[in-house]
């Protein structure tokens, strides 16, 4: 049978299918992002792209101090992080040998639904892997965790517009050189952070240094998992009051501690949008999606990092 995209009725299943099922897929793909979608970290709108610098964070930023004391005028820069969306797309497409196989337009849905399926997929790869970047965010990728949570004291390294380098209350907590993994040393990152206003809730470290850590938390009797996350298929253990969970995509040696307040996935919109796309030279018909995301920090002196952590 012939397939037309712009036909209402695969353009309104291609709509309803991604409205009820992309946001449930793309936050259950890997532990971090069913993490960030349990504790309320995944954001929709641009209204979140800004983020004011709260006096908990900075309290000179606002002006505030003692009574008798002489009050600073805030300056008319910088008392907020600003950042924008990136940009990604993908395609969800049939081919004409499949189009003259499928006798139904019920046939035709169901095969363009398992195809947006690994769209889907796709598009929390991609992001998933910049998530773990060195480098700032572009119009085409978002800012990495590796690059957002550390201390850099030289060069230019901003986060949010804000500049770290001059800006040393814009760092966050980071150990060098941490050595072989105890709990005593993962206690010890985990004060800290609580100690600046916000304890972490979530602990990412990879793979060979998470199965350390099971082995040093198995045999403490007491140890407890995450049984919110084991409900979408992932396994956590509580640290404190944080789910210490593994991606192998984590910088060998790095331990990451996130506070889930302060460590939020923007989204623009919930799902991506579906435009009917025909190519003329090529044998294939379907839609292209486009979407935009951003990793925001709206405070990063309670955020934590250890680096060079051995087993």
């Amino acid at each position: 049978m012939q397939f037309t995209p712009n036909d209402s009725r695969y353009a309104s299943a291609i709509g309803a299918w991604l409205s009820e099922n992309f946001e449930a897929q793309f936050t259950n793909s890997n532990a971090l992002l069913a993490l960030l979608k349990l504790n309320s970290s995944i954001k929709y709108g641009a209204a979140y792209l800004v983020q004011p610098i709260t006096a908990s964070a900075n309290p000179s930023v606002q002006g505030v101090s003692n009574f008798y004391a002489g009050m600073t005028i805030p300056p008319d820069q910088g008392l907020s992080a600003q950042y924008t969306f990136s940009w990604y797309q993908g395609q969800t497409v049939i081919n004409k040998a499949e189009e003259v196989a499928i006798g139904t337009e019920y046939e035709m849905v169901d095969l363009l639904e398992a195809r947006l399926a690994d769209t889907i997929a796709s598009f929390a790869e991609v992001i998933s892997n910049d998530l773990f970047s060195t480098t700032n965010a572009t119009q085409e990728k978002i800012m990495g965790l590796p690059y957002a949570i550390d201390a850099p004291t030289t060069g230019t390294s901003p986060v949010g517009n804000i500049d770290r380098v001059a800006n040393s209350w814009f760092r966050a907590n980071v150990q060098d050189a941490t050595g072989t993994l105890t709990l005593q040393k993962m206690n010890s990152m985990y004060n800290i952070c609580q100690g600046r206003g916000r304890a972490p809730s979530v602990i990412v470290m990879p793979t060979d240094i998470f199965g350390a850590y099971e082995s040093l938390v198995l045999t403490n009797t007491r140890y407890a998992t995450d049984q919110r996350l084991a409900q979408v298929g992932f396994l956590g253990y509580l640290h404190k009051n944080a789910t210490v969970i593994f991606d192998p995509r984590c910088p060998t040696g790095t331990i990451f501690y996130l506070n889930s307040n302060d460590t939020l996935l923007v989204q623009m919109t919930k799902e991506p949008n579906a435009e009917p796309v025909d190519f003329p030279d090529r044998l294939v018909r379907g839609y292209k999606h486009w979407h935009a995301c951003q990793l925001v920090i709206r405070r990063l002196n309670t955020q934590g990092r250890q680096n060079g952590v051995t087993v």
